[in-house]
C-alpha cells in the first residue's frame, strides 16, 4: 500500500491510465487503440505510461488482475452457506456482475489473445483460475448424484460459454437476466436435483 506522497501520486497515475484505457478500448477496440490514445485520455505524457507499464499488453493484464480482485471481493461478501447450496447462483452472480461491469476488458482480452500467442496463454491461465470454483462446485454436484453433461471441468466451460452468450444478448433488467440465467443453468442443464433456493445446503 502506498504511503509517501510520491507513491500515492504514482498509484493515482497508474489508476488514471488504467481507467483511461478502459475508455479508449470501449471507443476504438483494443487492437486499434494506441498508447498515445490512452495517455491523451488520461491527460498524461507518453513517458509516464512507461513508468508503469512495459506495453499495452502489460496494461491489459493489469486490468485483468483488477477484474480478478473484484471477483474475489464479490465472493468474500457472499453468504458462505449460499455457496454450498444446490444452485450455481452464487457463482453465476459473480460472473454476471463482473461481465456487466467489465465487458470492455473481457472483450479486449479476447481480441488480444487472437493476435498474441503469449498473451493468449496468459489469458487461458487466468480464465482457468477464475473458473476453478465452478469446477469445484460441479464436483460437489456430481458427488450428490447429479449427472453432469460432461466432466466438471468441461461442464464448467459449457456453462461459462452459455452464460457469456446469454449475457451478451440480454437487454432487460440485469437482475431479471441473472434470475433467468440461474434458472436455465440449474434446471435445464442440471435437472431437478438442483434447485435455486440458497437456504437448502448440501
Amino acid at each position: 500500500m502506498p504511503t509517501t506522497s510520491r507513491e500515492l501520486q504514482a498509484a493515482r497515475t497508474r489508476t488514471e491510465l488504467e481507467d483511461a484505457a478502459r475508455v479508449v478500448f470501449a471507443r476504438t477496440g483494443y487492437l486499434a487503440a494506441k498508447i498515445t490514445d490512452i495517455t491523451r485520455e488520461a491527460g498524461r505524457s507518453t513517458g509516464s505510461f512507461y513508468n508503469h507499464f512495459d506495453s499495452k499488453d502489460a496494461l491489459l493484464l493489469a486490468l485483468a488482475e483488477r477484474l480478478g480482485e473484484e471477483a474475489d471481493a464479490i465472493v468474500a461478501a457472499q453468504d458462505p452457506v449460499a455457496r454450498t447450496a444446490r444452485t450455481m447462483r452464487p457463482h453465476l452472480e459473480v460472473f454476471w456482475r463482473i461481465f456487466g461491469e467489465n465487458r470492455t476488458v473481457i472483450d479486449a482480452l479476447r481480441d488480444a489473445a487472437l493476435v498474441n500467442d503469449e498473451l493468449s496463454s496468459r489469458v487461458e491461465e487466468f480464465t482457468i483460475l477464475q473458473f476453478e470454483p465452478w469446477v469445484d462446485r460441479l464436483r460437489g454436484f456430481e458427488s450428490d448424484g447429479v449427472e453432469l453433461p460432461a466432466s466438471p471441468a468441461v461442464t464448467a466451460q459449457l456453462v461459462a460459454g452459455a452464460a457469456e452468450s446469454f449475457a451478451r444478448r440480454w437487454t432487460g433488467e440485469p437482475s431479471h437476466g441473472l434470475d433467468a440465467l440461474v434458472d436455465f443453468v440449474d434446471r435445464a442443464v442440471f435437472g431437478p436435483l438442483v434447485n435455486t433456493r440458497p437456504d437448502q445446503a448440501r
